[in-house]
């Protein structure tokens, strides 16, 4: 199987998908400055929220791009290989291409936060500045990562299936619309949306529209983050089955 992930690596080399991984996070952190004390709050809040459901469906369309330009997947198609391990190893890659960029955005937001925040903000309004602990943003970006796999397989098969713009059009409107809505009820575990954002509340203590609860808010329930990843996991492995199958079963148009 590493095998395979090299050559999907390969494919992209001098690519602007791997500059992306850099690209999505910083954006995100250099438009977090705009929100002064609440800085790290409203970064982490707006990658979850909006950023990262566009990310993901942009670098699985070029993912797809890339082997559907000119070619058209007849490269892949006629060689004798395992196609349902060549469709793995693209969300697997795709996979650790967003956990770099999760991880990026913690430490770009601690960097910010104290080197550049105190420059631009009034000394007056320092001491308000609220601070996310370094392990809660870690914890918080490994869950994210964690809780989004499932929207990889999903995109990649959607760009495979209808275009390069389908993918990055739905995940991005569904994604934040039944974020909103769903995350805040009791039956969030029904919509895979809505689950990075419900579990953000008791890890970074943020509300998915980006307020700080009260100190006994029913949000901040810890037992939520174990029914979120087990579900995000299964979910995962449901999708990803499905889509290396159907994949294997495509041909060259």
């Amino acid at each position: 199987m590493s095998s395979y992930l090299n050559a999907e690596n390969l494919k992209l080399k001098r690519t602007m998908t791997k500059k992306l991984v850099l690209i999505f996070p910083i954006i995100t952190l250099f438009f977090g400055i705009m929100s002064g004390v609440y800085y790290e709050l409203n970064t982490f809040n707006w990658w979850y929220m909006m950023m990262l459901p566009g990310s993901i469906a942009v670098l699985c369309a070029l993912v797809n791009q890339k082997e559907e330009k000119k070619i058209k997947y007849r490269a892949v198609f006629s060689m004798p290989i395992d196609l349902k391990k060549v469709w793995t190893s693209k969300v697997m890659l795709i996979a650790i291409y967003v956990l770099f960029c999760c991880i990026i955005l913690p430490l770009g937001a601690a960097l910010v936060g104290k080197f550049i925040l105190p420059r631009i903000i009034s000394s007056s309004a320092l001491k308000y500045i609220v601070v996310i602990p370094i392990i809660n943003a870690i914890t918080a970006a490994v869950v994210i990562a964690v809780t989004s796999l499932w929207q990889i397989p999903l995109c990649l098969f959607l760009a495979r299936k209808f275009g390069f713009f389908v993918p990055i059009i739905l995940n991005v409107a569904v994604g934040i619309t039944l974020n909103s809505i769903m995350a805040v009820k009791s039956i969030w575990w029904i919509c895979p949306y809505s689950w990075t954002s419900r579990l953000m509340c008791p890890i970074l203590g943020i509300l998915p529209n980006g307020q700080i609860p009260g100190a006994k808010d029913y949000m901040l329930n810890s037992g939520v983050i174990p029914i979120g990843i087990i579900l995000s996991i299964m979910l995962f492995v449901v999708l990803i089955t499905a889509t290396s199958r159907w994949f294997k079963n495509q041909e060259v148009i």
